[in-house]
Order: structure tokens, then sequence, then C-alpha cells
């Protein structure tokens, strides 16, 4: 389950950072309401996970085991991309610290430096939808035949 969590954050991350690079050669970064695709890739990737967990186990996976596998599968991802972020918001994405400032979500009082938009935006963002697209995945992955329960 960990390997598997691992290869697929580790390919989630790439996913990410990709269309992080994307956006930024288009121009696009300071559009917040783009990062929703964010949570897209997030959720093919971790969709993904659960599924090669349920080949590898050929179809008997533990319901707390497809979620951690999920889980597993978002903090790396996410921790990766974090890191990445955060080597590029210290280099000289500024205008960006501003656009993803904590103070919005957090008062007035919060500083916005790189670390304190990297660890309240990016990475509670990334881990807490990670776990809710774990839970969601799961309610169609513990379906041995993915069919409605008590139909013909």
């Amino acid at each position: 389950m960990e390997k598997i969590g691992l290869k697929y954050g580790l390919l989630t991350a790439a996913g990410l950072i990709a269309y992080f690079l994307l956006m930024r050669l288009v121009g696009l970064t300071h559009i917040v309401e783009l990062r929703f695709l964010n949570g897209i890739i997030m959720a093919i990737g971790i969709t993904m996970a659960i599924r090669a967990l349920k080949i590898k186990e050929k179809g008997n996976i533990g319901y707390f085991s497809g979620i951690a596998c999920g889980t597993i599968t978002a903090i790396v991802g996410t921790t990766i991309f974090a890191a990445l972020m955060l080597v590029y918001l210290k280099i000289g994405g500024q205008s960006l610290v501003e656009v993803l400032s904590a103070d919005r979500y957090f008062g007035e009082h919060v500083q916005s430096t790189p670390g304190v938009v990297v660890f309240s935006v990016l990475m509670l963002e990334g881990v807490i939808s990670g776990v809710l697209i774990s839970f969601i995945a799961m309610q169609y992955f513990k379906q041995k035949d993915h069919k409605v329960p008590n139909s013909p």
C-alpha cells in the first residue's frame, strides 16, 4: 500500500508541477479560481492509486486500506508540490505570495511569508482535499462489482 501511495504521489506531484509550470508559462498564476484544477489532478492521482491497490489485492481491499493509500498519495504529492512552491516563492514569486496570501484565510494579523503561504494554503488545502477525495473514492471502490447494493 505504501509503495503504491508513494508511486502515485510522485505522479500526482508531477502533474501538479506540470500544471503550475503551464499556468506560469501562460501567465495565469494570478487567477486563484484555476487552482480548482489542482483538485482534479489530485482526484485522478488518488483514484489511480486506489484502483492500483485494488488490482494488486485482486479486488479485496479493506475500506481503511484504500483511504490510507489515497491519503498517502495526497500527502506525498502535496508535500513535493509545496516544497517546489516554497522554493519558487522564495526565489522570486512575491506577487504569487500576495495572490495566495494567508491573511484572506486567517485574518489581517498573519504575516504573508512564503512559509506561511505554503503551509496554510497549499499544504492544508492539499492534504484535506486529498483525504476527502480518498473517502469519496472509496465509496465507489468498496463495492466488489461497483453495483448498487440489493439491485438486480
